[in-house]
């Protein structure tokens, strides 16, 4: 909440609109002013059209370029699509308003953004550390399993007095939750690496993949789509 108005990271899913006004109307009377989407996939982004074409919207230039391949975005919709960018790093409003936006490279997408809250000592990162398990890493939109520990490694080297960590699909967590994950992905990234070398199929690799204990609260994955099969497959490609 600034002194402007709001600013909220991501819209959900298409028809989320009016759910997100009352919920901010919870909190502030402020009118919502400015949207920020951390990726292009339309659970982000699919309510960004109920806000209007004139409010401000800002991605990361690859995210924009990726909105634009998608239905939602494209004929007489192009409209919605955002009209601010950036290439790696965006400062926004100033004193206790300020919020930085950073790129440091692929992981969920080739776009993703993460969003500190300064005064907050918040940190939105998105889907590139949306829940405690392996990812979905969108390899059609830029994302990339190898890349995505070196991505998160940047993030935490390069952004500092965060505590709390706003993630994509679990409750809030901390900073070192954002650590042990980079670890944790850096690890299967190592893992596939080692398979690979050793002349292991996918299905083999899959197959004696296990997650590290000390990772307490962790699984494997969420969903088929996001196996380790899937991810094994997408690094073996970048392999």
């Amino acid at each position: 909440i600034t002194d402007d108005g709001v600013t909220i990271v991501d819209a959900k899913l298409p028809g989320f609109g009016p759910t997100i006004v009352d919920r901010v109307k919870s909190v502030t009377n402020k009118p919502i002013t400015r949207i920020i989407n951390t990726h292009t996939h339309n659970d982000h982004t699919g309510s960004n059209e109920f806000f209007g074409a004139s409010i401000e919207n800002i991605v990361q230039d690859n995210t924009k370029a990726n909105m634009a391949k998608m239905a939602e975005f494209q004929g007489a919709k192009a409209q919605f699509l955002p009209k601010k960018t950036y290439t790696d790093t965006l400062t926004i409003g100033s004193g206790k308003d300020e919020i930085d936006l950073y790129y440091f490279g692929p992981g969920h997408t080739n776009g993703d953004s993460f969003v500190v809250f300064k005064a907050a000592r918040t940190m939105h990162v998105g889907d590139i550390f949306a829940w405690k398990a392996l990812g979905y890493i969108d390899a059609g939109n830029g994302g990339s399993v190898v890349g995505q520990p070196k991505t998160l490694a940047k993030a935490i080297a390069t952004v500092k007095n965060v505590d709390s960590i706003i993630n994509g699909h679990i409750p809030v967590s901390t900073w070192n939750d954002l650590k042990e994950y980079a670890q944790f992905t850096k690890e299967f990234a190592e893992f596939a690496e080692k398979e690979m070398m050793a002349g292991k199929t996918v299905d083999q690799a899959a197959g004696e993949y296990t997650v590290d204990p000390k990772f307490k609260g962790y699984v494997a994955s969420v969903s088929p789509r996001f196996s380790a099969k899937a991810n094994l497959q997408i690094a073996y490609d970048e392999m």
